[in-house]
């Protein structure tokens, strides 16, 4: 997927956060594009063209346009839209789009961001940093949780506080269904539907990704490791690894 460009994006500086806007059939080229942004077309539509792929932009589909990324432009339907062009070494080769159920929340994130830019505090560098990343997470959110009312998600707090103070122990359905005081069958559909992955499937995956932390670090032997996570032997946890990552941990520590 494209959106694995992101997962270890380091934004190093925020160069801009502006509105900007483009009149009916402006079109434009860009040859290796010099840094990154993160474009939301809230008014109008426009089309990018890049390596005989089609992207389409409006407020519901906004787009990152990765450093080093080469394309053509079409402003399809004049209106305005907002840009934050960021600094960072990581480089991709395509538009990276996206769809989003609630444009009016993310187009408030990107005035948010416009406006402390304008105040120019102190802090702003940090904040604008901290802010574009929020803005790229949302983005990068499963689209079942953009749609989960707020109260449902509310209710799937507590088992996800849990997992969180927990991952290392043993965890069952029902014992998380009853902290968030919900049927098992019930709790399981409305965490899946939040999360776009099964309670037990979420716990695994937190043990890895924890896992993976651990193994970057000089933190003891694999077979300590493997115990401090919760697996009841090296083998358990070296084959639950292989299968989530494709990798040995050892080959993973190496590396």
């Amino acid at each position: 997927m494209q959106t694995k460009a992101l997962t270890y994006l380091v934004i190093s500086d925020v160069l801009s956060a502006s509105s900007l806007f483009s009149p009916e059939n402006k079109k434009g080229k860009r040859i290796s594009r010099g840094c990154w942004a993160v474009v939301m077309k809230y008014e109008g539509e426009t089309y990018y063209l890049s390596n005989g792929k089609k992207y389409f932009s409006d407020a519901n589909h906004p787009v990152i346009l990765p450093k080093g990324c080469s394309y053509e432009w079409n402003c399809t339907k004049a209106g305005r839209f907002y840009s934050i062009e960021f600094e960072s070494d990581a480089t991709f080769t395509d538009p990276i789009p996206f769809t989003v159920a609630n444009s009016e929340q993310l187009l408030k994130r990107f005035k948010e961001l416009e406006y402390k830019r304008n105040l120019k505090t102190s802090t702003i560098q940090l904040e604008s940093i901290r802010d574009t990343y929020s803005i790229i997470l949302t983005l990068l959110k499963p689209q079942s949780d953009s749609y989960l009312p707020a109260a449902k998600k509310e209710k799937l707090k507590p088992a996800i506080a849990y997992i969180s103070q927990n991952h290392s122990k043993k965890i069952t359905n029902g014992q998380l269904a009853g902290l968030c005081g919900l049927s098992t069958v019930y709790f399981r559909k409305l965490f899946t539907q939040a999360f776009g992955v099964s309670p037990i499937v979420y716990t695994q995956n937190l043990r890895i990704e924890k896992a993976k932390e651990l193994l970057s670090s000089d933190y003891g032997t694999l077979s300590d490791l493997a115990l401090s996570l919760g697996y009841t032997s090296l083998y358990d946890f070296s084959r639950a690894f292989k299968k989530h990552t494709g990798i040995a941990p050892s080959k993973y520590r190496k590396e």
